[in-house]
């Protein structure tokens, strides 16, 4: 259980554990408002596309199911947010079903999707060419709808059940591919304010890199190697980015070695030399795009999408 308390100087004094039902909370009107506002405290990495979305369909007929909210993730893969307002046995049920159901997107259908809910809830009125942009500019790297076939699904909620949080582990020894995580949530309130705090109960750490799959696995587990790399790469950025180990305002060099095929290898690096701006980017602490190419310093990129040395 956490512990939290208001601090000023020295003085200290604890908040207390309130329950979101006893403060009149709910899923909908508060707790998915909070985290659409604020995505990082569940994942740093999140670009909410659309909350409650309801418009499923096949050659038979029409489903109504709700996820509370789909994000996309600067690896590409699409994330499923379900939230609970007390502990639910079923959560985990409901969010496979949501997952199975997204994985069906295509990057036109998810460019959709984005363009009604950011007319709903900002009463901005873009078009699906200019909401597929913003999507692609969010990933580090390309938005494959490949990837998509492997949502990621968080829970949210005030606690899990035991029958769930076995369940979760028990997938997660079974289906490795299948990346389930659990997210717990409490509310706290002291004299005058009223506070949240987020953490991941499970995994607790990520251990994908270490579990070891049959050779002959090749179909999702290509797939899930993608996955995996993409989301290393945002890890890392985010680790150098929050331990401030790059200098806000360093230059970096863009290097190609290794990262270009050979065959083309050299026309690149005859292409870097004609103009030294070209191999230069400028670094921001930034945990999802934190470089600026010097010759278009109006835009951020990723990792990904530039390969980099540290400058001289």
């Amino acid at each position: 259980m956490a512990h939290l308390l208001r601090i000023d100087g020295k003085a200290a004094d604890p908040c207390h554990r309130v329950s979101m039902a006893s403060e009149n909370l709910t899923e909908t009107d508060h707790l998915e408002s909070w985290i659409k506002s604020h995505p990082e405290v569940i994942d740093d990495t999140l670009m909410v596309v659309t909350t409650q979305f309801h418009s499923w369909a096949s050659d038979t007929g029409k489903a109504s199911e709700r996820p509370d909210l789909l994000a996309l993730s600067s690896s590409g893969e699409l994330v499923v947010v379900e939230l609970k307002r007390e502990g639910d046995r079923r959560v985990h049920l409901q969010a496979i079903t949501y997952g199975a159901m997204a994985s069906e997107f295509s990057r036109d259908d998810l460019a959709r999707a984005h363009v009604a809910w950011v007319a709903k809830e900002h009463g901005e009125s873009i078009s699906t060419e200019e909401a597929l942009a913003r999507l692609i500019d969010h990933v580090d790297g390309d938005l494959q709808e490949s990837v998509f076939r492997l949502p990621r699904l968080l829970l949210v909620a005030e606690s899990f059940p035991d029958q769930v949080m076995s369940t979760v582990q028990w997938l997660a020894d079974i289906a490795p591919d299948l990346t389930i995580e659990c997210h717990e949530y409490q509310v706290f309130r002291s004299a005058h304010d009223l506070m949240v705090s987020f953490q991941r109960l499970f995994p607790v750490d990520d251990l994908t890199d270490r579990r070891l799959r049959p050779a002959f696995q090749e179909s999702l587990a290509g797939l899930s190697d993608q996955v995996r790399t993409k989301r290393r790469n945002a890890k890392s950025v985010t680790i150098i980015a929050e331990h401030e180990l790059v200098p806000d305002g360093a230059t970096v060099k863009f290097d190609p070695t290794g990262f270009v095929k050979k065959e083309v290898l050299d026309q690149v690096l005859q292409w870097l030399a004609e103009d030294p701006n070209r191999a230069s980017a400028t670094w921001e602490s930034d945990p999802a795009k934190p470089l600026k190419w010097v010759l278009d310093p109006t835009r951020k990129w990723g990792s990904s999408h530039l390969s980099v040395g540290s400058g001289p």
